[in-house]
């Protein structure tokens, strides 16, 4: 456990539906960011500059992330991921079907970051911010490089707030309820579960209060 209290986070969100217990509680700090990295991104920084805005002593993504399959099913269903590693693979790139300049920034690591969670409820892995969800089975030429770089959860706003927290030199992390395979059936298996992780996962950080 670290010093750092719950008071403490701005908690970023997606959309309304991954704070809303959150919110119901003023001593936390909530934001409502945006859907996919560009987005999250450009509304995190305009927050972040506003001299008027409070200042959180970290900023934690909240919502929900695919689980990629190279982690079994059993060591992350009914769990909730944690990460402080963030990458921006997208997974056209790992297969060489598109081009990115090598000049490109394409992780960013918070390792002083010390969660204010802990027990087996909380998985920790790095997580892949494609700004996009897959929905196909990764090739093997992907799936090595996700897995070498243990890549254990796919979020699309990640990378756009792991993005801004390093420019203003605030410790940046996540915290996810896990509620589905990447792949195929990633996006219905997302449809039919987000909704009840997510009241899992807000009431788990409202306990630490």
């Amino acid at each position: 456990m670290s010093d750092l209290k719950i008071q403490d986070i701005l908690f970023c969100a997606a959309f309304a539906g991954e704070i809303d217990k959150l919110k119901s509680d003023p001593k936390i700090h909530t934001f409502e960011a945006g859907i996919g990295e560009l987005e999250a991104a450009i509304n995190l920084q305009k927050y972040l500059s506003d001299p008027s805005t409070w200042k959180p002593k970290a900023i934690f993504g909240i919502g929900s992330a695919g689980v990629y399959n190279w982690i079994p099913r059993k060591d992350w269903e009914g769990k909730f991921g944690i990460s402080k590693v963030f990458a921006n693979y997208q997974i056209a790139f790992l297969d060489k079907k598109i081009r990115l300049p090598e000049s490109m920034t394409f992780k960013y690591e918070f390792p002083n970051l010390q969660f204010p969670f802990d027990g087996n409820d909380f998985v920790e892995s790095a997580t892949n911010g494609t700004g996009s969800v897959t929905l196909e089975d990764l090739s093997p030429r992907a799936l090595e490089r996700i897995k070498g770089e243990s890549l254990g959860f796919e979020n699309m706003e990640a990378f756009g707030l792991a993005k801004v927290c390093n420019l203003f030199n605030i410790p940046f992390g996540t915290i996810f309820a896990l509620t589905n395979k990447v792949g195929p059936k990633g996006s219905e298996e997302w449809k039919l579960s987000w909704r009840k992780h997510s009241d899992r996962l807000q009431e788990k950080i409202l306990s630490y209060l």
